[in-house]
C-alpha cells in the first residue's frame, strides 16, 4: 500500500514539474521571446520561434496532465481488478 502512495506523488510531482515546463515555454511565446537562441527545457533544444514554442509547450501540458491524472487511472484500474489492499 505504501509503495503505491509513495508512486501516486512521484506522479503528481513529475506531473507538476513538467506542467511548470510548459507554463514556461507557452509563457516565452506569448511574450514574444523570439531569436536565433534556443531554450533547453526538459532535456530539449527549443528553437525560439513561434511553431516550435507553442508546439513543445502544448506537447508539455499535455504530458504534464496526463502524469497528473495517471494515479486516479491507475487506482481505477487496480479497484475494477481487485487489486486493492485492505489497510
Amino acid at each position: 500500500m505504501l509503495k503505491w502512495k509513495i508512486i501516486n506523488v512521484l506522479l503528481l510531482a513529475l506531473g507538476g514539474y513538467v506542467l511548470y515546463n510548459a507554463y514556461d515555454v507557452l509563457a516565452s511565446f506569448l511574450a514574444g521571446v523570439r531569436g536565433t537562441v534556443v531554450i533547453y527545457r526538459l532535456g530539449f533544444e527549443i528553437p525560439l520561434n513561434d511553431q516550435s514554442l507553442l508546439g513543445y509547450g502544448l506537447f508539455f501540458a499535455v504530458l504534464g496532465a496526463l502524469f497528473l491524472l495517471a494515479p486516479i487511472f491507475v487506482n481505477r484500474l487496480r479497484v475494477r481488478r481487485g487489486v486493492v489492499e485492505k489497510v
